[in-house]
């Protein structure tokens, strides 16, 4: 048998109702050498049961693993951790990939330099065929996440390959440990190694179908209004101050935007101006900061 180069995650919590459309796309891959690995993240219903049939079948190498209810962000970097393939990507509970999905991004992965590179991105369609948001410039092109959302302001939910080795290197230095039982966006993560020059590969072509669920978007939305998850979505912003620096003073608008969502958070959260403003580390954005700070807080407070 050839060795296994691809490992799929996917977090599930309660999903036992669409975990067949992921295992169905999964077993109508066209490349082969791959495991999936699913992260039951304490689920209440028949994720199990569900997952024994799809064992039985025997198709390919599957690693069920039912963990405590910790959340998404948590949950998956746990998995993350574990690979040991050359490639890895996150395949939600809900959503599928088409037939060739994981040998276009193999094909490309495998021709990138791995001390350059750690992701290959492409796009998402809908149930109908139709992709979510815009495509990337120049009919795809090699450069970070920042770039391609703010200087070519590509729309829509993305998805990729990663390559575990790089990725993994940057996660041994991240204490993801505190985030557990918590809510938290991706960008808190993948700020630090695009930020720091790691490189993507964005490419046209569509790779998973995102299937819309009404009653599942509302769940998320109300997740990210919750007081608890405040935390999170403070420290989503402080990473895209921290991660990029200098870089933003092409991009003003993302710029002011982020600052004032970090100081929005901190007030929310009353940390106060002293305790906000030090965690930011770029001086220039420190004092930009410190000046937005009296505008963002009564801001906050009419709000909250």
């Amino acid at each position: 048998m050839d060795k296994l180069k691809v490992t799929v995650i996917t977090p599930a919590y309660n999903r036992s109702h669409t975990l067949p459309r992921v295992y169905e796309s999964l077993k109508n891959q066209t490349f082969k050498y791959f495991k999936w690995i699913i992260m039951d993240d304490g689920s209440t219903d028949d994720t199990e049961e569900v997952v024994s049939m799809f064992l039985a079948e025997n198709v390919f190498e599957i690693e069920y693993r039912k963990n405590e209810n910790a959340k998404k962000f948590y949950t998956v970097f746990k998995a993350v951790e574990t690979v040991k393939t050359d490639y890895f990507t996150i395949l939600d509970s809900d959503d599928a990939y088409l037939c060739d999905a994981l040998e276009i991004l193999v094909n490309e992965a495998d021709m990138l330099d791995r001390t350059e590179f750690i992701s290959v991105i492409g796009h998402s369609e809908d149930e109908n065929g139709k992709i979510f948001g815009t495509l990337f410039p120049n009919n795809g092109f090699d450069g970070s996440i920042l770039e391609m959302r703010y200087k070519y302001n590509v729309k829509g939910d993305k998805n990729g390959l990663f390559i575990t080795a790089p990725y993994q290197e940057y996660l041994k230095n991240f204490n993801y440990e505190s985030y557990k039982n918590k809510y938290a966006p991706q960008k808190i993560f993948f700020n630090i190694y695009d930020g720091n020059g790691m490189k993507t590969r964005f490419i046209n072509q569509i790779i998973r179908v995102y299937f819309y669920d009404i009653s599942d978007q509302g769940s998320m939305s109300n997740e990210r209004v919750k007081c608890s998850s405040y935390p999170g979505l403070k420290d989503g912003h402080l990473s895209f101050l921290n991660s990029y620096a200098g870089q933003l003073w092409g991009y003003p608008v993302a710029l002011l935007r982020n600052i004032a969502g970090y100081v929005f958070y901190s007030v929310l959260l009353n940390e106060g101006f002293i305790k906000s403003v030090s965690r930011i580390k770029p001086g220039f954005i420190k004092l930009g900061a410190s000046f937005l700070y009296p505008l963002v807080y009564l801001y906050a407070r009419i709000k909250n």
